[in-house]
């Protein structure tokens, strides 16, 4: 169910994965596989609450594993925008069906009578096992 919220800025420290662009069926069961391997790799390192970027970066599209600690031994970071988001509490038991839900996210907010997207990116915060809250940045429509 779609809330909107208003968010700070934050920026989220940690380890930048480049993902092979999806166009179909296969390709996005091949992406969950690539993100489920970055998790795997990246999670055990952060102790802290667990947060992922998707964003395009220079024409890439990538997803970034880390949390809002800064750390000398994390290598990379995103910005994340002060600013209104769309936010999905999700329940999933693997990477494909969540890849899944958040594609029906975004499904339900394009057809969102009052905001829009507004950016190429978002973000994924771990709550608990197999739970999250997605964010979308939106604004109003025009």
């Amino acid at each position: 169910m779609l809330k909107i919220v208003e968010r700070e800025a934050v920026t989220v420290h940690g380890w930048l994965t480049t993902l092979q662009p999806s166009n179909s069926p296969e390709e996005l069961a091949e992406m969950s596989k690539q993100k489920m391997r970055a998790k795997e790799e990246y999670a055990s390192k952060i102790e802290g609450e667990l947060l992922a970027v998707n964003a395009v970066i220079d024409g890439d599209q990538c997803y970034l594993i880390g949390d809002t600690e800064t750390a000398e031994t994390r290598p990379s970071e995103f910005e994340l925008p002060a600013g209104t988001y769309a936010c999905f509490d999700l329940s999933y038991t693997d990477q494909v069906e969540l890849d899944q839900l958040i594609g029906q996210s975004y499904g339900e907010l394009m057809q969102n009578e009052t905001y829009q997207i507004a950016g190429n990116f978002n973000l994924e915060e771990y709550t608990s096992v197999g739970k999250l809250s997605f964010y979308a940045p939106v604004k109003k429509k025009a």
